[in-house]
């Protein structure tokens, strides 16, 4: 924490090239220091050796065996470091969750939290202790320790997974948990475009589109937690991977103590109707190309994903050539996509794919980016012509020969991570694999050709059968995606809301007699009046917040001279920003710097008692409609860098929205206004929500106010 603010405070450095003076309400000013390092321009080269024979990959064989519960247990003794993990997989097939949505996460949660043999607390304290790690999931769980404890944390890890004791009170805790996580990211634009990307390409009642709301999650009762871990948690289709300085014999032994009287189940009964864990519709691949559209108002950028359905296995003969196919295309810096969208064009800062397997049912090939709004429409076009060009031509051999030699280092390296070792284990056992399937890996990527490269790329790049999604603020793009061609044929556009529910096109066009003044205008009587407002010679305002435990507060003194001064405390420091009609300075551990130039008028601009009786009517201008929060609001764009946003139904400010180019990248400065209360005949906001990239706290800075005061005198000392 002390790391986010010494950001804010420190102004010794002196490779500070910029300083940005964000007006965070008519009344409020937060300071953004921006502290950009002297850069080195070096040459840098990219190229990668040529790649020499695969290099033989030593995979240790683990000793297997199952018990009579069918759970498998596999052991691999490696004595290099005195560190010893397990790991606990229950590879049941895709289970869905229906109403009850979000029991899966309960149950992860809730487990670890006691059990019959000791108290969560007493669990706790131990674990710690011993310095072990510990934890759970709905389809297993995995620990890690020093090998001299490894048969406590093994017995403590086999008691959580086997008899957990589901505490009513903990599991409300965890319930608000997830509901507060989940209203956190509901506006979350990643967050919308993943689940509508997965309804889009799975349709409804998937396990690969379920998605937990508050009201799934609500209705969520310890039962069903109880009764879903007493229905899959089961050793059937276990495994149980033990990696690490361990004597072989005694592990054997400590397992079949531990778990042997794990219970098997003979038929897996679903808690969620009869049969219903594989009730679900195989996805299909869409006979044509299409864009999908989610519109998230308050979205500052715009997702792009092309995606379509594939169904692929590690155990495929093309399982290497999809590989080294993707890495060529998307999985790195030195890709195509990244090279073209980022370097080329400079529409983001990157462009990836993804081209994974899964072996209980299909999933997806995906090329993904995040864009300016401006150039959604150009990017989504460059996208498909790097996927065009990969699916009809070959790679070259640089292009090869550089995946080639990329892999040989990181797929060595990988090898020596535990996690690793036990994840290659499993996937032999659970996906059919051969036993030398790692062990000749590179071997087999190695011989990859550019024929099979292409061939690979055809089969799982479907650029003439995707789904192209488009998740952001598409109001002003909407025409521009609606005239998209594709090889001389427009592209069909389909629209949904965030929850993947086909809408119409959103309409964000506003009554003709509507002007940006007359918007301005509501919004001065809804608040008081011009009489009432015009009355006022000074706002003196308090303004708390508390930052992940450490106390934040903004004092603030305005007259109606165009003078302020705005002081912040926080963690023992303090800064001072002083507007003095027509000049300005910051003070920051008694080190003056003057205000200027765009910053200066900026400022100015901010000291007003209220903005909106300060501003030209002339020059403003009305965007349109749209949504703050699911309030309809107008938006009026005051110049090219500050927006306000208004209700519709109430006239009140609900939003400023601020950019400033900082070293060449655009900063948005987002500031949310709530709980309007009235103070000696004006209404003021008394909750203010800043979202800054400067102060990187997890769903911005809760400001909430503890004293407006109206009238109170001032001098022109006080704004010295």
């Amino acid at each position: 924490m002390k790391n986010i603010f010494n950001k804010l405070m420190k102004l010794e450095n002196k490779s500070m090239k910029k300083i940005v003076m964000v007006g965070i309400s008519k009344k409020l000013l937060v300071l953004i220091i921006v502290i950009a390092s002297n850069v080195v321009n070096a040459q840098i080269d990219r190229s990668m050796p040529e790649p020499g024979p695969a290099p033989e990959i030593s995979f240790k064989e683990p000793y297997a065996i199952k018990l009579d519960n069918n759970l498998t247990v596999m052991v691999v003794v490696n004595d290099k470091l005195p560190l010893a993990s397990a790991t606990l997989i229950i590879d049941n097939p895709p289970i869905l969750e229906g109403e009850l949505s979000g029991v899966k996460s309960l149950l992860s949660s809730n487990m670890g939290k006691g059990n019959k043999f000791q108290s969560k607390d007493e669990f706790i304290e131990e674990k710690d202790f011993m310095g072990s790690f510990i934890n759970y999931s709905s389809n297993g769980g995995s620990f890690s320790s020093l090998a001299r404890y490894f048969e406590k944390s093994m017995t403590m890890f086999a008691q959580g997974a086997l008899y957990p004791v589901f505490n009513n009170e903990e599991f409300e805790k965890e319930k608000i948990k997830l509901i507060e996580g989940l209203k956190f990211n509901e506006k979350n634009t990643s967050t919308i475009a993943r689940r509508v990307e997965d309804i889009i390409a799975f349709k409804q009642k998937h396990p690969s589109s379920e998605y937990s709301t508050e009201s799934t999650v609500t209705k969520i009762s310890i039962d069903n937690v109880n009764a879903f871990y007493n229905n899959y948690f089961k050793p059937n289709n276990a495994f149980l991977v033990v990696i690490g300085d361990v004597d072989l014999e005694n592990t054997i032994s400590l397992v079949k103590k531990l778990f042997g009287n794990w219970n098997f189940s003979k038929n897996l009964d679903s808690m969620f109707g009869e049969n219903s864990i594989n009730e679900f519709k195989d996805p299909q691949i869409p006979e044509s190309t299409k864009i999908h559209v989610v519109d998230v108002p308050n979205a500052s950028n715009v997702e792009i994903t092309i995606q379509n359905v594939i169904n692929r296995k590690r155990s495929d003969k093309d399982y290497f050539s999809g590989n080294v196919a993707n890495r060529i295309l998307g999985a790195g810096p030195e890709s195509r996509l990244f090279t073209v969208i980022r370097e080329e064009k400079g529409y983001a800062y990157g462009a990836y794919s993804g081209l994974p397997t899964n072996y209980k049912s299909k999933t997806k090939f995906q090329a993904r980016t995040t864009v300016r709004t401006e150039v959604a429409d150009s990017a989504i076009v460059e996208m498909v012509n790097q996927l065009k060009l990969i699916t009809n031509n070959l790679v070259t051999d640089e292009e090869l020969d550089n995946v080639k030699s990329g892999y040989f280092g990181s797929f060595a390296m990988s090898m020596q991570e535990p996690t690793t070792i036990a994840n290659q284990a499993l996937s032999i056992r659970t996906e059919n694999l051969s036993p030398d399937f790692y062990k000749t890996f590179l071997s087999n990527i190695n011989k990859v050709s550019k024929d099979e490269v292409l061939n690979s790329a055809k089969k799982f790049f479907l650029i003439d059968n995707s789904q192209i999604v488009v998740t952001g603020k598409i109001r002003d793009i909407s025409e521009e995606l609606e005239n998209i061609f594709l090889d001389g044929e427009k592209v069909e556009v389909t629209y949904y809301d965030q929850f993947g529910i086909e809408t119409e096109r959103p309409d964000y066009s506003v009554d003709e007699t509507l002007t940006a003044g007359s918007i301005i205008d509501n919004y001065i009587n809804a608040i008081g009046g011009i009489d009432k407002l015009n009355s006022v010679t000074s706002i003196e305002e308090t303004y708390v917040a508390d930052v992940m435990g450490n106390p934040f507060e903004l004092y603030s003194l305005k007259s109606n001279n165009n003078q302020s001064v705005t002081i912040i405390n926080v963690m023992g420091q303090s800064q001072k920003i002083v507007i003095n009609q027509s000049s300005g300075f910051m003070e920051v551990m008694g080190q003056k710097m003057e205000i200027t130039g765009a910053e200066l008028e900026e400022a100015i601009s901010s000291a007003a008692l209220f903005t909106e009786t300060n501003l030209d009517y002339s020059t403003i201008k009305l965007v349109g409609k749209t949504e703050i929060d699911d309030e309809a609001a107008y938006e009026i764009k005051v110049s090219d860098s500050k927006s306000l946003f208004y209700s519709i139904e109430t006239g009140l400010k609900l939003k400023e929205v601020t950019t400033q180019e900082v070293e060449g990248n655009s900063m948005i400065t987002e500031n949310f206004y709530n709980n309007y209360e009235e103070v000696e005949g004006i209404l003021f906001p008394m909750s203010i929500n800043l979202v800054t990239p400067s102060m990187p706290i997890p769903g911005g800075l809760f400001l909430n106010a503890t004293s407006i005061m109206l009238n109170v005198e001032t001098s022109d000392s006080d704004f010295e």
